[in-house]
């Protein structure tokens, strides 16, 4: 007798019916459940979910499946999922996650991490000259994102799908569509995050957790707001400049110990865009100063342990763990910005200045092909 017929007579046993009670109630003959739990012949693939339906359990479970060795194997996928993506492997973690999902079609996190890399990058999102091509995989997008609507249990993965739908919409000009999908979200005040405020009582040692990574949280997203005003507004260099640095100043005030742990990455950026801008203005004093700050932070970056502990009172004890963070590069910062540099065009008239090339070869011995 098979796994599967004996998984049938059990839970046939279990509800306290007969072969000929079960084939009644499913519209199939006595003797083809006699069959099944027997082993002589196995359920057509189109009776599993119907059986799975009836039991009151899941196919795995029909099927006799490990579901605790099954979890294991999946925690560990997403597990090395996320140790390609922090080494900026970007082709080798997508087609890792795409044999994933191809290996577990039903698992909404690994549907959740492939429709994601499908989305960014799947070799087909990329035209000929290297320009990034959104809807590329649009048809495979819609599939799982409604499925994933349609079926899956976790909140956290249906905001995923409402996302991605929502972009995929907005990418093909529909705007009304997007912002439909876009309304499915809570608003600020009803995040998970903030919730959490409200859970523990405001003078235990959780609250004061909770609170402090939500400022750390919540200062990275205004960082990056502040830095998206000042990158596409029309405003003269020197105006966004003054932008630029009220991020700088954001993280210095919530960072008073200069703890800045992943906000290093942040400064780094922020300082070469004013020492872009210092560029535009031909004030090539700032541009050498600004330049070499941002070098400085991207080499602070590198430097980092795998988790840093912030000290600075509004973020104390909350920990940066270096290793979960995704990165579309291989080579660390000090190697990512100046082969940028390299081969941007903008760079052309200070490229070969005494100050620029000094500036740059102060870090170069830093670059590295790897992360770590």
């Amino acid at each position: 007798m098979d796994r599967l017929g004996k998984k049938i007579k059990e839970l046939r046993k279990k509800t306290d019916l007969t072969q000929e009670q079960l084939a009644e109630r499913l519209g199939v003959s006595f003797q083809a459940v006699s069959k099944w739990e027997t082993g002589a012949a196995l359920p057509d693939i189109s009776m599993l979910p119907v059986l799975a339906n009836f039991f009151n359990v899941t196919t795995d479970e029909l099927l006799g499946v490990d579901l605790s060795k099954k979890q294991e194997k999946i925690d560990e996928i997403l597990s090395e999922y996320t140790r390609l993506k922090n080494l900026g492997k970007e082709n080798k973690s997508f087609d890792f996650i795409r044999k994933a999902y191809y290996e577990y079609p039903n698992d909404y996190r690994i549907m959740e991490k492939y429709i994601f890399g499908l989305y960014y990058n799947a070799p087909n999102n990329f035209d000929e000259n290297g320009n990034y091509v959104p809807l590329a995989n649009e048809d495979e997008l819609f599939y799982l994102c409604n499925r994933i609507l349609d079926e899956c249990p976790l909140d956290s993965v249906h905001y995923s799908a409402l996302s991605m739908l929502s972009s995929l919409y907005s990418d093909k000009g529909d705007t009304e569509k997007a912002l439909e999908y876009n309304n499915r979200f809570p608003t600020y005040g009803y995040s998970q995050e903030e919730e959490l405020e409200e859970i523990y009582d405001r003078e235990s040692d959780k609250w004061f957790e909770v609170v402090r990574s939500n400022i750390n949280q919540l200062t990275y997203m205004l960082v990056i707001k502040i830095r998206n005003i000042a990158l596409y507004t029309s405003s003269p260099p020197d105006e966004q400049i003054n932008i630029f640095e009220k991020a700088v100043d954001l993280l210095r005030l919530i960072y008073d110990q200069s703890d800045y742990g992943f906000n290093h990455y942040h400064l780094c950026e922020l300082y070469i865009y004013i020492a872009n801008r210092y560029i535009m203005l031909k004030d090539y004093v700032y541009a050498a100063k600004y330049l070499d700050l941002g070098l400085f932070h991207g080499k602070m970056y590198d430097e980092l342990p795998t988790k840093t502990v912030h000290v600075s009172i509004l973020v104390k004890d909350h920990v940066f763990d270096k290793s979960t963070v995704y990165s579309g590069y291989e080579g660390n910062e000090i190697k990512r910005v100046p082969d940028y540099i390299d081969t941007n065009k903008f760079y052309d008239e200070v490229r070969n200045m005494d100050w620029f090339k000094a500036v740059l070869d102060k870090y170069r011995p830093f670059a590295k092909d790897t992360k770590y």
